[in-house]
């Protein structure tokens, strides 16, 4: 005999991409060219897991904007990614610091999501000098400065505490399950179930 139940549940995305940014980043060193792989993906998704998280909050803290979400976001004075955080800073009557950290390793993950995302050739010529027996650096590429293993560490640093700062505001003013703990210590999904009703 078989029954049917309704269920209701939401995933969090921010966790899974979370999740998956600290596995990146916790990886030891090796030294070997693979770090950089694990430290590029890391701070990509790190980034996205941001965004996640601005969406999750975003959508609590004014319905009414994230119904709409491309549109609302697709203009100014809320454009984009700036202008989520710019809407959930005005909900939560707070002025964020975009010259100090965390935001600013925010925003350099933000400067490399770009660059990964609208990937070109990058051209360049230039006159090195180089000591005999030595060899010139010949790959001085732009993605060399903005993927450190330094920048990785200082980014998840820095993006943890930005979003628990949001998630403790928002814990103030949305009466919800997730706001009762850490934002990014939420297990991956919730659900509960009951009993069809007829």
């Amino acid at each position: 005999m078989t029954s049917q139940r309704e269920i209701q549940g939401e995933g969090y995305t921010h966790i899974y991409l979370w999740n998956c940014a600290k596995a990146l980043l916790n990886q030891p060193e090796t030294k070997s060219h693979q770090d950089f792989y694990f430290t590029m993906a890391g701070m990509l998704i790190t980034y996205l897991a941001y965004e996640a998280y601005l969406n999750f909050v975003g959508i609590r803290l004014d319905p009414d904007a994230w119904k709409n979400e491309r549109e609302f976001f697709s203009k100014d004075p809320y454009t984009g990614t700036a202008g989520k955080l710019k809407r959930i800073s005005e909900k939560l009557s707070i002025q964020v610091d975009r010259a100090q950290r965390p935001y600013q390793s925010i925003k350099a993950l933000e400067k490399l999501r770009n660059y990964l995302a609208h990937g070109k050739p990058e051209i360049y010529a230039f006159v090195a000098d180089v000591k005999d027996g030595e060899e010139p650096d010949m790959f001085p590429l732009k993605i060399y400065d903005l993927v450190t293993r330094e920048a990785a560490e200082r980014a998840l640093k820095d993006t943890e505490e930005f979003i628990e700062y949001l998630h403790s505001l928002a814990a103030k003013r949305v009466d919800d399950i997730p706001f009762k703990v850490r934002a990014l210590s939420l297990p991956l999904a919730s659900a509960s179930g009951a009993p069809k009703r007829a």
